[in-house]
């Protein structure tokens, strides 16, 4: 193993013992992000909706033959 300056790099360790609490709500809060492509679905028909709705309202007021 190569030394740092702090002493000899040792890997953190998978099963959770030795790491500080911090360190614990860290690595569980980015496991269980939400996926981006959930908010992706959610938003692109609310967004299909609202311009859909702008052009019915142009065409209805004449701006858009």
């Amino acid at each position: 193993m190569a030394d740092t300056f702090g002493g000899p790099r040792r890997p953190a360790r998978t099963d959770g013992i030795g790491h500080t609490q911090r360190e614990l709500r860290d690595r569980a809060s980015y496991d269980h992000q939400p996926n981006p492509a959930r908010g992706c679905a959610i938003a692109l028909p609310i967004s299909a909706a609202m311009w859909w709705g702008l052009w019915e309202a142009a065409q209805a007021c004449g701006v858009i033959a």
